[in-house]
């Protein structure tokens, strides 16, 4: 069978396998260059089945070539226009004007959803289409790059607690529904969310997931995806040596070119930090932000450089700086999630009289909480126990530590709960603003114990001597108090 007719006989989804046969025996960028040509040759006119083609070469950051086809097809440019715009959003000024409603059952919906979130950061209007992207399309083949687009909104959004609700039942069908590309993609995009929310160890496990399905190579510009994740949670999690190994990983010039590139730029900044090298860890930031910029799609839910900033700042004694960059994060469109506005408020207390901090902080464990990221609700807990104890509350300052340390643990960041809100002596609270441990009263405190060792609310009323209303009410209360949204995080505070 002639080459020609190979080509005839694939379609989109079996491009990626087509590729790498092209590709297997090419040991120079001028063998890939005209192994390409001869591609875009063949594709050149096929309409619908130039789609895979035109998704590989940009994966491959071979962006004329895909435009080349875009520019020459039969006049049926399909989803050509929102790929590049997903994927390298500063080629936007080089695309055809945008075609007319794309139906959900097209399999192409989310990834015009993604593309319109990167041009007009609308993030209540893309999280809700997004959602509905991923409600009603179907689980197949042709629909996993809208479902993989859809999440990424989420993601991008900063609604990574959406994005991980949706991403575990999906996960689990790829098994069985789709080739290893789209099952690493779906669960690079589960270790971000889990990064997001501080579940580090989940995060760690998904990334090793991700770069399990395909070779490093075969990933193209997306490879830095799971690389970050995974560096930020080697990071966090304490293991320096095991994030530079992967930051070893070369990675294609194209990448900074697309999405992925601040998600990378971001993970590297952050690891720079852990190891004593602030000054490298700003040029990062600032280079996330510059291309973010460039781009027009300056969103915090895609890298919150001005944050990286802040705390680079920070470690560098620019206290002026520091504050400069959450103000300007706190000040800019769509920096309203609270995870972000969270992780401001407190960079932006490390600025302030020891006096005001407690206040500004109170309010960033507030936002913190409102956001699921116990990580950086454990950070901000950490900075209110250490303000408390400098101001010689040591009560609060013992309350807070505790909560903070057993977030951490919880996290998986151990090596930073072991340094987290030194615990000082004790001694009577001081009057006046707000506790963030909370004082159990007796009742409370039985029930929160059975609670804690996997009790029902009925059996803790049949122990008790009181009805399950009595048992949830104190549990509200308790929960409250002590700042936890599950009983899982109860038993740090009964020993």
């Amino acid at each position: 069978m002639g080459h020609r007719a190979r080509i005839d006989r694939v379609n989109a989804e079996s491009s990626l396998e087509l590729l790498r046969r092209l590709f297997a025996d090419a040991s120079s960028d001028e063998q890939i260059s005209a192994k390409v040509a001869n591609l875009v040759d063949e594709w050149l006119g096929r309409g619908s089945a130039a789609t895979g083609s035109v998704r590989r070469l940009l994966l491959a950051g071979r962006t004329g070539e895909a435009l080349r086809i875009m520019r020459d097809s039969d006049g049926t440019v399909g989803a050509f226009p929102e790929l590049v715009r997903c994927w390298y959003p500063g080629l936007r000024g080089d695309l055809p004007a945008e075609a007319g409603p794309i139906e959900v059952t097209t399999g192409l919906e989310g990834v015009r959803v993604l593309a319109a979130f990167l041009a007009d950061h609308d993030a209540d209007v893309a999280v809700c289409r997004a959602e509905t992207v991923l409600r009603l399309c179907p689980m197949g083949e042709p629909a996993l790059e809208s479902l993989i687009a859809a999440l990424a909104t989420l993601v991008y959004a900063d609604r990574a607690d959406l994005a991980g609700r949706w991403c575990a039942p999906l996960l689990e069908q790829t098994t069985t529904h789709c080739d290893p590309h789209w099952q690493g993609m779906f669960a690079a995009i589960r270790a971000e969310t889990a990064i997001r929310q501080g579940r580090l160890r989940d995060a760690e496990r998904c990334a090793r997931d991700a770069l399990g399905h395909l070779p490093m190579a075969a990933w193209g510009v997306a490879l830095g995806l799971p690389l970050a994740s995974m560096v930020t949670a080697k990071t966090l999690l304490g293991k320096p040596e095991d994030a530079a190994r992967y930051l070893a990983v070369p990675v294609p010039e194209a990448m900074f070119q697309t999405p992925v590139g601040p998600h990378y730029l971001a993970a590297r900044g952050g690891y720079r930090l852990s190891t004593g090298a602030p000054e490298e860890a700003l040029a990062d930031f600032l280079a996330c932000g510059d291309l973010m910029k460039s781009w027009d799609a300056d969103l915090p839910g895609l890298a919150a450089w001005r944050l990286g900033a802040a705390r680079a700042c920070l470690d560098l004694g620019r206290t002026a700086d520091a504050r400069a960059f959450a103000d300007e994060q706190l000040a800019a469109p769509g920096s309203g999630s609270a995870r972000v506005r969270g992780v401001a408020t407190r960079l932006r207390a490390a600025t302030l009289p020891l006096e005001q901090r407690p206040a500004a902080l109170e309010r960033a464990v507030e936002l913190l909480q409102s956001a699921q990221d116990r990580l950086e609700l454990a950070y901000a807990l950490a900075d209110a126990g250490s303000a408390y104890a400098r101001l010689g509350d040591g009560h609060r300052a013992r309350s807070a530590g505790r909560r903070s340390r057993h977030l951490a643990r919880s996290s998986g960041a151990e090596p930073a709960a072991d340094t987290l809100a030194p615990r000082p002596p004790a001694e009577p609270a001081r009057p006046g603003g707000t506790d963030l441990g909370g004082d159990l009263s007796e009742a409370e405190r039985r029930v929160a114990t059975l609670a804690a060792q996997g009790h029902t609310n009925r059996q803790i009323s049949g122990k008790l001597y009181v009805t399950v209303s009595t048992v949830e009410q104190h549990l509200t209360r308790i929960y409250r108090k002590l700042g936890v949204t599950r009983r899982a995080d109860l038993p740090v505070f009964l020993d």
